[in-house]
């Protein structure tokens, strides 16, 4: 059963971001390839960009099997990159230089000590808003893109309802009723990973954040090969040697929040009274981009809440208090945070400050974002805090205590191989860095190892967590797998204290805050049910970090990050283009019985022979009921001559039918 709101709503038909490329070729003159001669120079520059670094494509291009052979048009690095660089832009990157005046006297311009020292930072980001319009009208997208919130129903009487998508989402719903007629929302997801460059020289340092929207369908969203989680900027990460110890950490915060709201100033207007914009389909809407939800591990989300770490970013539950699993403590209200924050600033003391356990960072970048609710927008974070928080850190590590490291790895290792599951030939105490591929292989068959002569607590508390790490990974809830979510928490914070009785765990308490994380995963999941790539640092960091010389590296990573982006759109844009068809051409060779498909970047000269099917006669048989019309190139036209209307034997005619 479904139920939701008219998508097809607009105002007019505009040109997508692919036929606005299409129409500027056309302008110019250009082949559908741009500036690359065929098809297969368009796939070798492609694969140079993707595999081959800037040191070695000059030695690439003088091997003799390329530069004689495949002779492409490009002869050397400089000239490969001009034509990369013709290929059409995205959202252009912008430089923002920033000058942190910290609390140490700079006592080499003034020894008086009143002159403070000063630290100077870029902010490398791109215009959020134009990043919004280049998701929500990109053609390859059109099948997978929702414009409307929408309510699913696994019964025909409307009672258990279905959440697979953002649209299916309450959160929808509460901001689309909000808005004013034919408003479009378009649902802004952030998310923000601190990521190490480099491992064994230097402490270089990215802090990159990734934008994507909720209106394309998660499974989409979930592969980076899609680009449909486009990077926004890089934060910056100075040393803050202009700030005393006492005030370093603060002053960190401080400007977390400054750059954020440089970037995400930019939805301001948008989100308060909507933008038009060219969608995926050609039509366009009123769009409302709105902040939904941040992506980000236990420390950024109490960075994003201006909260201390043993404190919970959504809820105000006291921190000796996390792992009781009490139901029905009280959310934190943001405009009651924001107001004790104002507060601290003007210097007052309020009781209720220190108890919610809040940071001075006034005014934070969210309180500026239209229709946003900070403390509700913090998604599950299934690998961090489940995968590797609390099954890995936590559960395992009781485990292996009570029964024993090599009792543990010998039953791994005794473990019979079978098709799908993952044999631990070695055991687990030797692995120091997993994956969570590694982690889900584990929970596999985790249980039955561990069953084996265990208490019953154990089975059960480890049975009920692991069913709560399966119903919570599942792509599509309804009212039962929810309620099967909340019986397998409650479950296991009934048979938890096993682990302690039984010495499995040192500290006589669980206020662990991962597992405190798990008591909101049901109200998320109903406002949200959305997912992010796990592996985005690897190619907009780490990859393009790689790339680099080591020195100025942002600005290379961001040189480097638009030419794979110009390849990838430049990719789908073919793709499109490709099977873009012109109707009356179509049905005019379909009905004389020819496969060809035409395409409306084709010029006739393209068409090397198109075979029309005669009608068949049977007194002239089957051989001569083919009609050949074949192309050829323009010639220059001969000089006049007395054979005026003929053509000399060496020009063919333009056209030819047999």
């Amino acid at each position: 059963m479904y139920a939701g709101i008219n998508s097809r709503q607009g105002y007019g038909q505009g040109a997508t971001h692919f036929e606005r490329i299409r129409d500027e070729q056309v302008l110019h003159g250009d082949d559908v390839l741009g500036p690359f001669r065929d098809e297969a120079e368009w796939e070798l520059a492609k694969w140079m960009i993707k595999n081959v670094g800037h040191g070695q494509a000059e030695n690439l291009l003088k091997l003799p099997i390329i530069a004689n052979r495949a002779k492409p048009s490009f002869s050397n690095k400089r000239e490969f990159l001009e034509r990369v660089d013709q290929l059409p832009v995205g959202v252009r990157w912008n430089c923002v230089d920033l000058e942190i005046t910290g609390d140490e006297p700079d006592l080499e311009k003034d020894s008086t000590g009143t002159t403070k020292r000063v630290e100077k930072a870029e902010l490398w980001y791109r215009n959020p808003l134009e990043c919004v319009e280049e998701l929500i009208g990109n053609p390859a997208f059109q099948d997978v893109m929702k414009y409307s919130p929408e309510r699913l129903y696994n019964d025909e009487r409307g009672e258990s309802q279905m959440i697979n998508e953002m649209w299916t989402g309450s959160w929808w719903w509460d901001i689309q009723n909000q808005l004013p007629g034919g408003a479009t929302v378009a649902p802004l997801i952030i998310s923000s990973d601190k990521t190490h460059l480099s491992n064994f020289r230097g402490d270089n340092s990215a802090w990159p954040v990734y934008l994507t929207i909720g209106n394309i369908e998660k499974e989409t969203r979930r592969r980076v090969s899609s680009n449909a989680t486009v990077l926004l900027g890089y934060l910056p990460i100075p040393k803050f040697d202009c700030f005393t110890k006492e005030s370093r950490s603060l002053a960190k915060y401080r400007l977390f929040h400054s750059c954020m709201e440089i970037i995400m100033s930019h939805f301001i207007d948008a989100g308060t009274n909507g933008k038009n914009m060219v969608c995926a389909d050609g039509l366009i809407r009123n769009v409302w981009p709105i902040f939904a939800a941040y992506v980000a591990d236990y420390p950024e989300q109490c960075l994003v809440a201006c909260c201390m770490e043993n404190r919970c970013p959504g809820c105000l539950v006291d921190p000796s208090e996390r792992g009781n699993h009490i139901c029905g403590i009280q959310k934190r209200d943001q405009d009651e945070v924001l107001f004790l924050l104002r507060r601290k600033q003007e210097g007052y003391q309020d009781i209720a400050y220190k108890s919610q356990g809040l940071r001075a960072i006034y005014t934070p970048f969210w309180s500026v974002l239209p229709h946003a609710n900070i403390f509700k927008s913090f998604t599950p974070d299934l690998l961090h805090q489940l995968h590797k928080g609390v099954f890995k850190d936590h559960l395992v590590k009781w485990c292996v205590e009570i029964i024993g490291k090599d009792e543990v790895d010998a039953r791994f290792r005794s473990l019979p191989s079978h098709p799908g599951l993952r044999h631990f030939k070695n055991g687990i105490s030797h692995v120091s860095q997993w994956t969570g591929a590694e982690h889900k292989e584990m929970e596999k068959v985790f249980l039955g190892l561990v069953a084996t002569d265990a208490h019953v607590e154990i089975v059960k508390a480890i049975r009920s967590l692991i069913d709560f790490i399966y119903y919570a990974s599942l792509q599509s809830h309804s009212s039962q797998t929810l309620l099967a979510l909340r019986t397998a928490l409650d479950d296991f914070h009934a048979h938890k204290q096993i682990f302690i009785k039984l010495n499995g765990r040192e500290q006589d308490h669980f206020n662990i805050p991962k597992l405190h994380s798990l008591d909101h995963y049901e109200d998320l999941i109903r406002l949200f049910n959305t997912e992010s790539p796990e592996r985005l640092h690897i190619d907009y960091a780490k990859n393009a970090y790689r790339a680099s010389n080591r020195k100025d590296y942002i600005k290379q990573m961001t040189c480097w990050l638009g030419r794979q982006e110009a390849v990838d759109q430049f990719t789908l844009y073919l793709e499109w283009a490709m099977n873009r068809t012109t109707p009356p051409t179509c049905s005019f060779l379909a009905e004389r019985g020819s496969n060809f498909i035409p395409h409306s970047f084709d010029v006739f000269g393209l068409w090397k022979q198109i075979v029309f099917k005669l009608p068949y006669i049977p007194e002239v048989g089957s051989r001569h009921t083919s009609n050949i019309v074949r192309a050829v190139g323009p010639k220059a036209e001969p000089p006049l001559s007395s054979h005026r209307g003929r053509h000399s034997p060496s020009e063919p005619a333009t056209t030819s039918a047999k």
